[in-house]
């Protein structure tokens, strides 16, 4: 008995899954509701122009198609988003530009900083930010006054600032 229920269960999420999977019939009309946060992003649903972010309740042909959301030359939404006619379909997400920066402390205080293996600037005794990295991973390296260096790896996010503090004095950390 316990094989059984096990059985039909397991049928009735595999049937639930399949219709889930269905895509909504063309030829009709719905309405589509796109959110962002932030707003004023450029919206394209189907390859059409919606214009700016928000856009609320709009008809639009019934079907399957692709969402694109573009802020500052980003294209930071790209997925597959289904119009059911008669209903307002609804879409709503964080956009986040792929680009953050770094905030950069050293010891000795004075240092010339490199990004990826390009001249960024020097800390001259106080923090130095590197600004509009590309989100992934970028190594930070420290030359510093007394002819010692690091280096470390630091992941940048979107829209965030990474704390880093490079330590070329040579003592081990405790």
């Amino acid at each position: 008995m316990k094989y059984f229920s096990l059985t039909a269960l397991l049928v009735a999420i595999l049937a639930f899954m399949a219709v889930a999977e269905e895509p909504p019939p063309r030829g009709g009309v719905g309405k589509v509701t796109i959110i962002t946060d932030p707003p004023n992003s450029q919206v394209f649903l189907g390859g059409e122009d919606l214009g700016k972010s928000p856009i609320v309740e709009r008809e639009f042909k019934s079907g399957r198609h692709t969402l694109v959301v573009i802020d500052q030359g980003f294209e930071l939404i790209n997925e597959r988003f289904n119009v059911w006619p008669n209903k307002v379909n609804t879409f709503g997400g964080k956009t986040v530009i792929p680009k953050g920066h770094i905030r950069i402390t050293t010891t000795p205080a004075k240092c010339i900083i490199y990004v990826d293996g390009e001249h960024s600037d020097q800390t001259g005794g106080a923090a130095l930010t590197v600004r509009n990295l590309d989100a992934g991973d970028h190594v930070v390296r420290a030359e510093c006054s007394n002819r010692k260096s690091v280096e470390e790896l630091v992941k940048v996010e979107g829209e965030k600032t990474i704390e880093v503090h490079l330590d070329a004095t040579g003592k081990k950390k405790k």
